[in-house]
């Protein structure tokens, strides 16, 4: 073997070495610890900010939240399980403490805990946000390093046991629907339809109930617009609470107007209240009273029936 050959071959050892001494030095330098695993479906949740602690916990297959155990809605517990179980950290900020530049000393930060059967699946003290305001500043655990972690948390920062209510307190879809009946103001309307045969698809399988068109008793002379009568039904379809009241020692205030739905499968109840300015209301559907927003639900106080009927025809 020449000079130049064993020359080239040493340069090229040399040049494979170095380029393993750097990308060893990179990996090392950039590595994120690894996060335990959530393949077990989490049970419990503590979420800990300046709105106070707020314990999620499942039980029977269903999350609850607060002292009472109130419905919680499974789509924002599911969103923080997701968030949790999928966080990207993208970079080392500090080993060495500086917590108060990040807004994670004990009087600023917000933690999350995740547990199932008793053992934490996630823990994280959340600080603010950087200045691009696209990732967040965080600790795992009790440990002393700071990393980025991208993304932003807002969703479960400074919060109470209310936000996380269940808020949907009645969901009727119309097409289930063969009659509504509404009592308001001294005045009855009670509008009803009846199914009519369907014929079967090439399997001879029928695929839903067909309808009628709407009618109201009392009024069966005349025609109405159904798509107005389904809009009625609309507001149901859900009804969303926008706030829960205490009223164990209250009486209940003036009734306004009440609305029974009856469906294919059963029937639903629906009392609404004045308090103050705003209304409440009770339904079949639910044990807690409830708070809901005006424009929708005045929907529901009609006073006559010539709002509901079917244009004349041309």
């Amino acid at each position: 073997m020449n000079m130049n050959k064993k020359i080239a071959i040493s340069i090229s050892i040399i040049a494979v070495l170095l380029l393993y001494l750097v990308v060893t030095n990179i990996r090392h330098s950039g590595d994120m610890p690894d996060l335990p695993e959530m393949a077990a479906g989490a049970d419990e949740i503590i979420l800990t900010g300046s709105g106070g602690v707020v314990t999620l916990i499942k039980k029977d297959g269903k999350w609850t939240t607060g002292e009472n155990g109130y419905p919680a809605d499974t789509r924002k517990v599911g969103e923080i399980e997701k968030r949790f179980r999928e966080v990207r950290l993208t970079d080392l900020i500090s080993s060495k403490g500086y917590y108060a530049r990040y807004d994670l000393t004990p009087d600023k930060y917000g933690e999350v805990i995740i547990k199932s059967k008793g053992a934490i699946l996630r823990k994280f003290k959340i600080g603010k946000k950087s200045p691009t305001n696209r990732h967040t500043f965080i600790r795992i655990g009790d440990r002393p390093e700071i990393y980025l972690a991208e993304g932003t948390f807002d969703f479960v920062l400074n919060k109470t046991p209310e936000d996380f209510r269940e808020r949907e307190m009645v969901k009727i879809p119309p097409e289930n629907v063969s009659g509504i009946t509404i009592q308001y103001r001294g005045r009855t309307f009670d509008f009803f339809r009846s199914p009519i045969k369907k014929a079967g698809d090439a399997s001879g399988q029928k695929s839903g109930t067909a309808w009628g068109d709407w009618s109201c008793r009392g009024y069966e002379g005349v025609t109405l617009d159904n798509a107005r009568v389904n809009a009625l039904i609309g507001v149901l379809n859900p009804l969303r609470a926008s706030s829960f009241p205490e009223m164990k020692n209250e009486v209940m205030p003036p009734k306004v107007c009440t609305v029974k739905v009856t469906t294919t499968r059963k029937e639903s109840l629906l009392t609404l209240y004045n308090k103050g300015d705003e209304y409440i209301a009770t339904t079949s559907e639910s044990p807690y009273v409830f708070g809901v927003a005006k424009w929708g639900i005045e929907k529901l106080l009609i006073t006559g029936i010539d709002s509901f009927k079917a244009p004349a025809k041309k």
